[in-house]
């Protein structure tokens, strides 16, 4: 078994290990961050190889992330899979196991990942954030909607927003949010049936919002208008509104929420990441 960094030559197997893991999401899911991630390299895939055959992986995706007084190297672990006749071998942890030793070679400053088994990676030392849901009822009959808006608008207000909250969070430029539109209309995620998510706004509040049959994911959210307002316009979109966000926004629009099955989970390198938060629009 041959444990390393991946090459380009390698991708093709990568992406057709992950289809077989990961059925619901499409190859062009994986293609994009090959094509539109400005910071994505195929040396960043982590590979066990048996033969001329890819039966484990894992990618770092590397992140810088900003509280609007700092900047540091954060890296996302994504993608991690085995082929299930290569299952219970230990792969997975090895692959993690040297990711993890050269992010610190690499002076990364932590890693961070969203799973539904925190347990596994609690043996690498990676610790809980948890991740909050809030539900909003709605109140009329549709009569709001948000229009598509251009990546200018979206990257003055996010950065604004959250700068003023102090959460660090993934710093995004117009190469950035270009391609995270492209990879996530792959993801089953971001898409229900022919619906895709999208940024749209309204007055001076922008949402990254999936349109649903029964209900209308939102999962980034950031304004300048007072709290009653947003709250009022989620409240008008006719259907039942899912909203994920940090505790202290959610508390501070006045809507319950609840701790989500998913968790977010980061490893401390050289600093513990106070107040991180990902947006669940930057998941990957």
């Amino acid at each position: 078994m041959e444990i390393r960094r991946g090459t380009l030559r390698d991708f093709a197997k990568v992406v057709q290990l992950l289809r077989m893991v990961f059925p619901q999401d499409e190859a062009g899911y994986y293609w994009s961050f090959l094509r539109f991630d400005p910071f994505f390299r195929p040396q960043d895939v982590w590979l066990a190889k048996k033969g001329k055959e890819v039966v484990s992986c894992l990618w770092i995706l590397r992140r810088f992330f900003s509280d609007g007084g700092r900047v540091l190297l954060g890296g996302g672990v994504a993608n991690v899979a085995t082929h299930p006749a290569f299952r219970g071998k230990g792969l997975a942890s090895q692959l993690l196991e040297e990711a993890v030793d050269e992010a610190k070679r690499e002076d990364f400053s932590f890693l961070v990942l969203v799973t539904e088994i925190p347990s596994f990676y609690e043996r690498f030392g990676f610790r809980g954030y948890q991740k909050w849901v809030g539900q909003v009822e709605p109140e009329g009959k549709g009569e709001a909607g948000l229009a598509r808006t251009k990546a200018g608008e979206i990257l003055e207000q996010y950065e604004a927003f959250y700068r003023k909250r102090k959460l660090l969070v993934p710093v995004r430029n117009h190469s950035y949010l270009r391609g995270l539109e492209r990879w996530n209309r792959y993801s089953a995620r971001f898409r229900e049936g022919e619906n895709l998510a999208f940024w749209g706004k309204k007055g001076k509040t922008i949402g990254y919002i999936l349109p649903g049959t029964q209900s209308i994911e939102v999962f980034d959210l950031f304004f300048e208008e007072n709290p009653v307002s947003v709250l009022s316009l989620l409240r008008a979109f006719g259907k039942p509104v899912k909203l994920f966000h940090h505790p202290e926004v959610l508390s501070e629009l006045g809507i319950p929420h609840v701790v989500d099955r998913e968790t977010v989970m980061v490893c401390p390198l050289k600093v513990f990441p106070e107040r991180l938060y990902l947006p669940p629009a930057d998941y990957f």
